[in-house]
């Protein structure tokens, strides 16, 4: 017996909503330009779309080949700047945390330096 339908209005919403939250997530991080927030919502972004990918090459069975060529080539480069904008935010977190600890550092320098009053 067959539980759902050809069309399962529930996956698709839910897919619906999914796809509605990752992009609130990645326009929050936009706007945010906090390194922890961007690059939560590139590795969401990441999943989502090598999932995708993956999926889609596949199933190519009904496709032409330059249709397959087309899918295979347009999601690939969704995982590839996906890949690339996270190695860049993973650049800029690390260079943000280089940068508070050495500001830390020499607060902390400047502080035990001072004579007691």
């Amino acid at each position: 017996m067959k539980l759902d339908p050809p069309y399962n209005e529930h996956l698709i919403s839910d897919v619906g909503g999914l796809g509605l939250a990752l992009t609130a997530m990645l326009y929050f991080a936009a706007w945010a330009l906090d390194s922890k927030v961007v690059l939560s919502a590139l590795i969401g972004y990441l999943i989502y779309a090598a999932t995708h990918f993956t999926f889609h090459i596949r199933h190519f069975d009904h496709f032409s080949f330059l249709e397959a060529v087309g899918v295979g080539t347009g999601l690939g480069l969704e995982v590839a700047l996906a890949l690339v904008f996270l190695y860049v935010g993973w650049r800029v977190h690390r260079a943000e945390s280089a940068a508070t600890t050495r500001t830390e550092a020499v607060t902390r320098r400047d502080v035990s330096d001072q004579e007691p009053v």
